[in-house]
């Protein structure tokens, strides 16, 4: 008896407790940051990635083959068909990446899954003989943001965008692990080329001939090689430009290896236009003629370019091969980033046969959902169920390193935060029974988003 009365006083006590005081710790948001310990975490372009496994990775490169020929077919582009053996050599060099943490395309001789220093070496290595190109992304779950990031970056895009090339093997791994989670790494090819590597013609006497286009050394003759290339570029159109018309894209380009902006670290989606090998030295492209202006109710206004180069002027051009003469293509580098749900417009001269010509078109930029303009520390109203979009644009075209969020949510608020970009911050608000608020700190700049639930 006396012990059921011991309960029972505890429970009234508990009870006028939280009635008088605890519910209102509860409900009451925390007044500063330093209420509610952080918890910090550096900006990754993307989620924690689990291992993938053999049947994930699979999976991935043939989706990743799909969505790339739906990129290419939408341009009008021949589709590339899949290789087996630059499957083989790809799925070593994404393997080497992952085991060793290194983001590059040589490879050094003595580390974990080396199978060759260049991309031309695997890939005779897998027994592919003829002349590759390769392409790399990094740290993402799935294979379209993959994909996305090799379009955003003007070398990697030159790449898949080849008019020459009708081959392509993709290999993707990854251990969740360390500073390279994941990797897909795309090897190209052509198919007439390869064949003419594994069986060599013989030349005719006095013509001209490559000795070093296959690891054999044998003699292929000029004119096989120039008739494989171009009967795969008969069937492409004379220009593309991406992004393409009407097509809708990321607003923005970080870095690539090679850099073609050094100097930046964060800036516009790259526009550029390249010529059909077959109209090489018939179409002049005017680089002076470049722009790009973004279009709001009826209203254009001009983008600011970073840098207009194409192949002749291309600050990544090895020194010690020739200097062109002859465009091949040309990009448009915006110095800031572009915006959300915006549309553009790009247009460049060109001269064909002693004709002045200009091509126009539009494209957008991805939208976001209550997409919000930060600037600097503030309030904002938030219900349950709502997705805001944050978007902190950078103050240059070098933004600071190390972005970080801070979260101060308390315990009754089901909040989420997930990066789009480095710059892009989408917020939602899965449940608070209570109401309350909570706060996100955001770095670089030191800004504080005060998010106070809507009832």
């Amino acid at each position: 008896m006396v012990l059921r009365l011991l309960i029972y006083l505890l429970v009234g006590l508990f009870v006028v407790w939280f009635f008088t005081v605890g519910l209102e710790r509860i409900m009451t948001p925390p007044k500063d940051l330093s209420d509610i310990p952080a918890l910090q975490k550096t900006y990754q372009k993307t989620p924690a990635i689990r291992p993938v496994t053999l049947q994930m990775a699979q999976a991935q490169e043939a989706e990743a083959l799909r969505y790339l020929n739906r990129i290419r077919q939408s341009l009008q582009l021949n589709p590339l068909s899949g290789n087996a053996k630059l499957a083989e050599a790809a799925r070593h060099h994404a393997n080497y990446s992952t085991l060793n943490n290194i983001q590059a395309h040589p490879e050094q001789p003595g580390l974990a899954g080396f199978t060759g220093e260049t991309p031309q070496l695997r890939a005779n290595a897998a027994g592919y003989q003829s002349p590759v190109a390769e392409v790399i992304a990094y740290n993402h779950a799935s294979p379209y943001p993959m994909v996305d990031d090799l379009m955003s970056a003007i070398y990697h895009r030159l790449g898949l965008l080849n008019m020459t090339q009708d081959q392509i093997g993709i290999g993707v791994a990854g251990n969740g692990e360390g500073q390279v989670k994941s990797a897909l790494v795309g090897l190209l090819g052509n198919k007439a080329l390869e064949a003419l590597c594994e069986q060599p013609p013989t030349p005719k006497p006095g013509a001209l001939a490559f000795t070093q286009l296959c690891p054999s050394g044998a003699p292929i003759p000029k004119r096989a090689v120039a008739q494989a290339m171009s009967a795969v570029a008969k069937t492409n159109p004379k220009l593309v430009a991406w992004p393409k018309s009407g097509a809708s894209v990321p607003p923005v380009f970080y870095e690539e290896s090679p850099d073609p902006l050094p100097e930046c670290n964060v800036s516009g989606y790259p526009v550029h236009v390249q010529i059909n090998p077959i109209f090489v030295g018939r179409i002049q492209l005017d680089a002076d003629s470049f722009k790009l202006y973004e279009l709001e109710d009826e209203k254009s206004r001009p983008v600011k370019a970073a840098a207009i180069f194409g192949n002749r002027k291309d600050p990544n051009r090895q020194e010690d091969a020739p200097a062109p003469n002859k465009d091949q293509w040309i990009a448009f580098f915006p110095q800031q980033r572009l915006n959300w749900n915006s549309r553009y417009q790009a247009e460049i001269q060109y001269r064909e046969n002693h004709t002045t010509k200009t091509m126009r078109w539009n494209f957008f930029t991805e939208k976001q959902p209550s997409l919000v303009e930060i600037r600097h520390s503030q309030t904002l109203s938030i219900r349950e169920g709502q997705t805001l979009t944050l978007y902190f644009p950078p103050k240059s075209c070098h933004n600071p390193d190390g972005i970080r969020l801070q979260r101060q949510i308390p315990p009754g608020i089901n909040a989420q935060a997930r990066f789009v970009d480095g710059e892009t911050l989408q917020v939602t608000l899965k449940s608070a029974p209570f109401g309350g608020a909570f706060n996100l700190r955001y770095q670089p700049g030191d800004i504080q988003i005060r998010f106070e639930v809507d009832s």
